[in-house]
């Protein structure tokens, strides 16, 4: 159970007082315990007086009835009362029904809106992304998804220049070398956004090489799996549609969600393995960017 904006572990917070809100100890973030999923019971709502633990029956794990007196010590409480512990501290994550990603399990919505969900949520808080990931890792999955943040992105450039040479075809009455110049720009496209998605394994595999090497417990130092957490953060890239320095924004923006994303791996490890996760990821995307760069000099 974690904070939706910093990812700050909310197990054992102190109970507010009654007509308060609940807020994160780290960042101040307020939140509900409505607004969390749990398996049936596998979480403690412990009465905030005597710690007598009650269990969630409901679909979502939560309390019935919602308010009720204490048993122990005649208080009465409702579940945004109660102090939650898992029930067993040591697999806490398997308290917490599983939520998948927008882009790998839709529930019947349609491809546009599991893409535009996911890269919302890679744009702004990509710290929610490697939760998501429980299922076994799924490499092209991800990869189709960064091929198409990098399409849309690589559009802002690219669109313009083809109109420029178009038009400019259209002006002269022929298409003669001009027309090598779509066929080259179009090439040149395509092999920017095949760089973006074979680059992702830069930043994955520098964590993934790195925390292993640091004796790191996370599924996250497993490349695949760091290869879709790098892919599944470049929502940031979209941003790279805006004229002038979008490429240069978009790129930076996606290297500090990508970073976020990985420190949130290592969050439940202790703050060195997660400032060690954002820094590995920042040094991969930086070997890329230089990488990239030079392919695109060449085209």
């Amino acid at each position: 159970m974690r904070c939706k904006n910093c990812e700050h572990v909310l197990w054992n917070q102190p109970a507010p007082a009654a007509g308060e809100q609940r807020l994160c100890s780290e960042c101040g973030e307020a939140y509900r315990v409505a607004d969390f999923s749990f398996e049936r019971g596998k979480v403690r709502f412990c009465c905030p007086d005597c710690d007598t633990a009650y269990y969630g029956t409901s679909a979502q794990g939560h309390l019935e009835p919602a308010e009720f007196d204490c048993v122990g010590c005649g208080r009465h409480l409702s579940m945004e009362l109660c102090v939650l512990r898992p029930h067993d501290e040591r697999r806490e994550a398997d308290a917490m029904q599983r939520v998948d990603l927008p882009w790998i399990v839709g529930r019947g919505d349609g491809r546009f809106r599991r893409w535009y969900t996911t890269a919302a949520l890679s744009l702004t808080n990509s710290g929610r992304i490697a939760p998501m990931l429980g299922r076994a890792p799924q490499p092209l999955r991800a990869a189709g998804f960064l091929a198409i943040n990098a399409t849309v992105a690589c559009a802002g450039a690219a669109v313009p220049y083809l109109l420029f040479v178009l038009i400019g075809v259209g002006a002269g009455g022929g298409l003669g070398g001009d027309a090598m110049a779509v066929v080259l720009a179009i090439a040149a496209y395509l092999t920017i956004v095949a760089a973006l998605v074979v680059g992702a394994a830069l930043p994955a595999g520098a964590v993934a090489l790195g925390m292993s090497a640091f004796g790191a417990k996370r599924g996250g130092d497993r490349f695949w799996r760091a290869y879709e957490v790098a892919c599944y953060s470049s929502g940031g890239l979209l941003i790279a549609v805006l004229p002038c320095c979008g490429g240069l924004l978009g790129g930076f923006w996606w290297m500090v969600q990508c970073a976020q994303a990985f420190a949130a791996v290592y969050a439940s490890e202790g703050a060195r393995f997660r400032i060690a996760a954002a820094a590995l990821s920042v040094v991969g995307f930086v070997v890329g960017v230089g990488l990239v760069g030079i392919l695109v000099s060449a085209l």
